[in-house]
């Protein structure tokens, strides 16, 4: 029986950890690669020189009642395997995991006579790079996935899992790489939400669900980062919204670090208990464990949900569009949708300017402007004659994405423009356009990149003879539009939306004195037609030629008519629209008359502009926020929320007023304080986080002309680096951004950094600081390890050290005794910019180790003067309840 068939009639449990259970074994040999290296700590290179070690963990885990083996290729990946040399072989190792499995299954049953059903789930992580932060490029990571899943199709796998996801323009590279070479075998999707609530780059799961709904998938669901009793919350979220069947395999608990040793404190019982409780949540068939589980928590597992029938999801989908931070339904409540569209090179000068200069932080305040307008998802339309629009789409694309909390939808003619946009969007998006003036050849490479990346389709109402004009042209058009995108593209009718074009009612040509009417009754039909399917137009165009304060009224006025007769979007200025409501009702009834037009001559509209031109100058109500603050709070709310061009506006005048040192050392790093506990809290997401460094460090270049001499001519300096032995870099990277956006020099070393690389640096050079960083639990150890060579060769610098797996206690106590200098635990990369800025301060005196050197002659110590009460008030608030590191977690330790 298929996989798909069998989830409607029980419960699946998939196995336990791989990487835990491989570090409980003796390893006899972990290989080498073609350079002669040593492959130590990569789990993949088992496959190749240590099988055994891996049937023997699967084979435990058939005993133990799974009816999933997840196969060891987390890693697999050719820019993750390329760290240690093993990127040419990334197929052969793919491959070699699923048939690994696949012969313990096959002994398994010959053995014990089981006929129960078995399946391998062919495991893919995300890797060590995240694509919405510009770690790694969209191609780069589908033609990586290629290679392992060409292992997968080649070994027989039975399911894909895409597992530990954080960032969901991952999980769609994913996606289209399993589509192009096994579009047979079914997709599970699996990501970790951390403890702030949402995936690191900020996407929480039920904003995730309606990023991929539109594909077509086996199971959605969660693991790692958490344990079971943490998870609930999420799995109930996701139920609610949820059409695929859930998967739930969490860790043991929350990893904890014991003196360089993973511990996780969940026990068989407990696991197995809150596990067996999410089946009362409906959707929920797939049950089983990550990090830290064992075969003892599988056959507890197996046998309290033996005979378990699933409940089958529950929920009722509103057809939405999202981007990276949230959804956003396509009918509104009250309606329309409404679409930005000042980031239009055509139909915005100031937009246009920036983009001729190139001032693509200052394009993107234009984004931002129209969010704090109000709008619901906003168009990006870069076209300008004499600019390569590919470069633009891209440079404006890759802001948009990941510092705008709104939806996008790409706006251009070319297919190669949308394409790279939709490659940079890890949200859902809305494509504009489609149409029928080339026949069906163009409007078929549109509908498959709407269908390819689960976008919903924006269909123009023209035809092989140009825009269409008419109510019936309109309509017909539609209409060949929706059946080939539903026959030919497998696109749905929620995933439409017409265009069906309006013209001005401004130019006094008799063949647009109907042009409003046309409009509106295919609007109407439409939405009769095809009610699932929605329908938009440039509200703007219908005003055209006209005066600015009689085109506000007048574009108002249509919205209002139109939504009457089923308009479910508008592209719009938000900012001028005035509430119908609201309006003069003589106002009303002028433009009206020109709308409808019943004497169709030209008399409505010389009525109109007659009326407007006594109006001309006046102030049209819009949404801005007033702003009644001072300079100092302007500019700290201004870094908060990441608005460049108003910080660049205010920092030339605000700074004759308030000295430059005070506005860097005291408004702007007490800012970056509020953006770190924003942060901590899981108020704010990291690519916002990235934005208010941005804002931050061009702040800090601009006002360091201005500063005394003496405060500028040396730049505090650190060296950081991943620790030896560990590839993860995500963190280091985040806190290499963060200290240098803050004023600080960052020497950064790389990954698997030998403790010589840190020495050479500090003896060559003016460092005021050594960070070092990592992700595994095992890099705790090589952290204190460095800390007694550097002891011994009385080496006495600050340093710092952070990392998922690191923790306070572990910093104290084993740390600690092992070194002379002073040493800063860094929770996160808010932490080290206030252990730079004490650095900075060349006043350490409050840091002297008199408990440190108790402890080490084994003298009791004062609680009251224990250097960690100090640290703690000085550099973390400890209330806060984030991640062990910012940025560490993208896959787990033990994976």
């Amino acid at each position: 029986m298929k996989i798909q068939e069998l989830l409607n009639k029980r419960v699946l449990i998939l196995d336990g950890a791989m990487g835990t259970e491989i570090q409980k074994r003796e390893i006899p040999t972990w290989g080498e690669n073609k350079r002669g290296e040593k492959l130590e700590g990569c789990s993949e290179a088992l496959n190749l020189y240590a099988p055994e070690v891996i049937t023997g963990i699967h084979s435990s885990y058939l005993q133990a009642g799974a009816n999933i083996l997840k196969t060891n290729t987390f890693g697999v990946m050719p820019w993750v395997l390329a760290e240690y040399g093993l990127e040419s072989q990334c197929k052969e190792i793919a491959a070699l995991g699923v048939l690994l499995a696949k012969s313990c299954i096959k002994a398994h049953k010959a053995l014990e006579n089981q006929q129960n059903a078995l399946f391998v789930a062919a495991s893919l992580g995300p890797g060590t790079k995240l694509p919405s932060l510009g770690h790694i490029d969209y191609d780069t990571m589908f033609s990586g996935y290629c290679e392992c899943v060409e292992g997968f199709k080649e070994a027989g796998a039975d399911v894909i899992l895409l597992e530990t996801a954080q960032d969901p323009l991952q999980i769609k590279a994913a996606l289209h790489a399993c589509k192009a070479i096994a579009p047979k075998i079914p997709i599970m999707v699996s990501v970790t939400i951390e403890t702030n609530g949402a995936m690191l780059i900020g996407t929480d799961i039920t904003t995730l669900f309606h990023i991929l709904e539109p594909f077509s998938l086996l199971s959605l669901g969660m693991n790692c980062g958490l344990g079971p009793d943490l998870a609930r919350q999420h799995l109930l979220a996701l139920s609610e919204v949820c059409k695929f069947p859930l998967s739930i395999h969490t860790n043991a608990g929350l990893p904890q670090n014991r003196g360089g040793i993973t511990y996780y404190p969940m026990e068989a019982e407990e696991f197995s208990e809150i596990q067996k409780s999410f089946l009362e949540i409906a959707g929920v068939a797939l049950l089983g464990g990550c990090c830290g589980t064992t075969p003892k928590h599988i056959r507890l597992l197996v046998e309290k949900t033996k005979n378990a029938i699933p409940l089958p999801p529950k929920a009722e989908y509103k057809p939405s569009i999202a981007s990276l931070f949230g959804a956003v339904e396509l009918h509104q409540t009250p309606a329309p949708l409404l679409i930005g569209e000042r980031s239009n090179a055509t139909g915005s000068k100031a937009f246009r300017e920036l983009l001729l200069a190139e001032d693509y932080e200052g394009a993107l305040g234009v984004g931002s402007a129209q969010v704090r307008s109000g709008a619901h998802c906003l168009d990006v339309s870069v076209a300008f004659a004499g600019r390569e629009e590919g470069k633009d789409m891209r440079e404006l694309i890759s802001r948009y994405a990941t510092k705008i909390p709104l939806p996008l939808m790409p706006d251009s003619t070319q297919v190669n423009a949308l394409e790279t946009a939709l490659k940079l969007i890890g949200g859902r998006a809305m494509i504009n356009s489609a149409n029928l003036e080339e026949g069906v050849e163009k409007f078929d490479k549109v509908a498959s990149l709407a269908k390819k990346f689960g976008a919903v389709l924006v269909c123009l109402s023209i035809d092989e003879q140009g825009m269409c004009k008419t109510f019936e042209r309109k309509v017909a058009c539609a209409q060949r539009m929706m059946e080939r995108a539903r026959n030919v593209h497998h696109l749905r009718e929620e995933d439409i939306i017409f265009d069906p074009l309006t013209f001005t009612i401004g130019s006094g040509d008799a063949e647009y004195f109907t042009a409003g009417i046309e409009t509106l009754e295919a609007i109407r039909e439409l939405r009769e037609l095809y009610p699932k399917a929605g329908s938009t137009l440039g509200l703007s165009n219908i005003s055209f030629g006209l005066s600015k304060e009689g085109r506000i009224c007048l574009n108002s006025v249509f919205l209002y008519h139109a939504v009457l007769k089923g308009l479910s979007s508008a592209i719009v200025n938000v900012a001028h629209l005035i509430p119908y409501a609201q309006m003069d009702k003589e106002d009303i009834q002028i433009c009206e008359d020109l709308i409808f037009n019943s004497s169709r001559t030209s008399e409505p509209l010389y009525a109109f502009i007659k009326h407007f031109e006594k109006k001309a100058g006046m102030q049209i109500q819009n949404n801005k926020e007033k702003e009644n603050l001072s300079e100092e709070e302007r500019i700290a709310k201004y870094l908060i929320n990441g608005d460049l061009n108003a910080m660049q506006e205010l920092l030339p005048q605000a700074k004759e007023r308030i000295a430059p040192e005070k506005i860097i050392n005291t408004i702007l790093i007490d800012a970056m304080k509020i953006v770190g506990e924003k942060f901590g809290k899981g108020e704010m997401q990291l690519p916002f986080v990235l934005q208010s460094a941005e804002v931050m460090k061009k702040s800090v270049d601009y006002l360091n002309a201005f500063l005394p001499k003496k405060q500028s001519s040396h730049k505090t300096t650190i060296v950081i680096g991943t620790v030896k032995g560990d590839v993860h870099d995500v963190g280091k990277n985040l806190v290499d951004i963060i200290l240098t956006n803050n004023g600080f020099n960052v020497i950064n070393i790389g990954i698997k950094a030998e403790l010589e690389r840190f020495i050479e640096v500090i003896e060559s050079q003016k460092v005021d600081c050594i960070g070092m960083s990592g992700l595994l639990v095992k890099s705790t150890l090589v952290m204190k390890e460095n800390l007694e060579e550097l002891k011994r060769r009385g080496i006495t610098i600050p340093v710092m050290l952070g990392g998922a797996a690191l923790n306070r206690n572990f910093v104290e106590e084993y740390c600690k005794p092992n070194y002379d200098g002073i040493l800063f635990y860094c929770k996160d990369a808010f932490d080290s910019v206030a252990a730079m800025q004490k650095i900075q301060s060349g006043d350490l005196s409050d840091l002297s180790l008199p408990s440190d050197k108790a402890r080490l002659r084994g003298e009791k110590v004062d609680k009251a003067s224990n250097q960690e009460v100090r640290l703690a008030k000085k550099l973390a608030k400890d209330s806060r309840k984030s991640t062990d590191s910012a940025g560490e977690s993208v896959s787990k330790p033990t994976k």
